[in-house]
């Protein structure tokens, strides 16, 4: 589902740069190759995990890239969006149990305040993973996180680049790494390892951004309020029984107001529909509702058709309580149409990823 959506964005954004002639391409669309460092640690979302010390993976990527200058990309999120794809190794710090890992990433990197010399960006991308040390009952039995040596890597992440002149960038970027081998075998926690990185890229050629009318000022959307409705479903990360997929499925309402620039304000309400704590439930013999209910306020990046979402959830309603009472929303769609959109979205208690989902909803504009 993730890999779906993702495909969709990259296409749309590689199909804006089509209109124009191959000598206007290789002017418009600069490459850049890259070089970062990254430190981060592996989140401890499972009991075997808590008894360990902890573990700071250590990484070096190399990237290359290319930036789509168009108008029409520019107006397919108000930014300036640039694909890539990126190779990396990581020292999970445990070798005996983790082992180490080699990353291979493509990625869209939409960049704002590009008027300025230092700009905004953000990161998603999807790829597969090469990991040394699956678990194994008798030589690795520690090691629930993954279960295959291949897995896929779900990437996001939030940076910033300064321009130090026409050929070099220095930038410093947070990333949030999941990886999961989709349900092929068991165990299959993920290791979910957030960084923080630094690093260079530099321009195979001489390059500037175009001034187009809405850099630096931007008019106020044609709709300021949005009333939506959206119906999601996806996988559950949760582990009963040797079995560690189960469906979700549910409905949100919301609310939208925009408030200024690329932002607005957000309030809604969802029902969840999780099998895993149904299953939980007859396990125990007890007769509670799994059915969810929450109160979500939050803000939301309008970017042209795109609009990436954060919201903090409440539970109203929650008979079986094996949670906190408060999780994050993220969320990133993509208008079809005026009232037709639709994306994917990650809900978290914490650290802690609790599933990820395909969605879509009708706006009433």
């Amino acid at each position: 589902m993730k890999t779906f959506f993702l495909a969709i964005l990259v296409f749309l954004c590689v199909l804006s740069s089509w209109g124009q002639s191959k000598d206007e391409q290789h002017e418009k669309n600069p490459s850049f190759i890259g070089l970062s460092f990254e430190y981060g640690h592996i989140l401890k979302h499972t009991h075997s995990l808590r008894k360990l010390d902890n573990s700071f993976p250590t990484g070096i990527s190399l990237d290359y890239s290319k930036f789509l200058l168009q108008k029409e990309a520019f107006e397919f999120c108000n930014c300036f969006p640039k694909l890539g794809v990126e190779v990396s190794y990581f020292d999970f710090d445990n070798e005996e149990i983790l082992g180490h890992g080699f990353l291979g990433i493509g990625y869209l990197e939409p960049y704002f305040r590009t008027d300025k010399k230092m700009n905004l960006f953000f990161r998603i991308g999807l790829g597969g993973a090469y990991l040394s040390n699956p678990f194994d009952d008798i030589s690795n039995p520690t090691n629930d996180l993954y279960s295959t040596d291949l897995s896929f890597v779900l990437m996001v992440g939030l940076g910033i680049n300064y321009r130090l002149n026409e050929k070099w960038n220095l930038r410093l970027m947070s990333k949030y790494n999941h990886t999961s081998n989709g349900g092929v075998n068991t165990p299959n926690r993920g290791l979910n390892f957030p960084t923080l990185g630094m690093g260079f890229t530099y321009s195979l050629s001489d390059w500037e951004f175009p001034d187009y009318k809405k850099i630096g000022k931007r008019e106020p959307p044609k709709h300021k309020e949005r009333i939506s409705i959206t119906h999601f479903s996806g996988w559950s990360n949760t582990s009963i029984g040797g079995k560690d997929k189960f469906f979700v499925s549910g409905f949100e309402g919301k609310y939208s107001r925009w408030i200024g620039g690329r932002s607005a304000i957000s309030g809604g309400t969802e029902m969840i529909f999780d099998f895993s704590k149904r299953k939980l439930i007859q396990e125990r013999g007890d007769g509670e509702n799994f059915v969810q209910a929450a109160a979500l306020i939050g803000h939301e990046f309008w970017l042209g058709k795109v609009t990436f979402s954060q919201q903090i959830g409440y539970y109203y309603w929650n008979e079986y309580r094996n949670s906190d009472r408060f999780y994050q929303r993220y969320t990133l769609t993509y208008d079809i149409n005026q009232n037709l959109f639709a994306g994917f979205g990650l809900k978290a208690h914490r650290h802690i990823a609790d599933f990820f989902d395909l969605r879509i909803g009708y706006k009433f504009l």
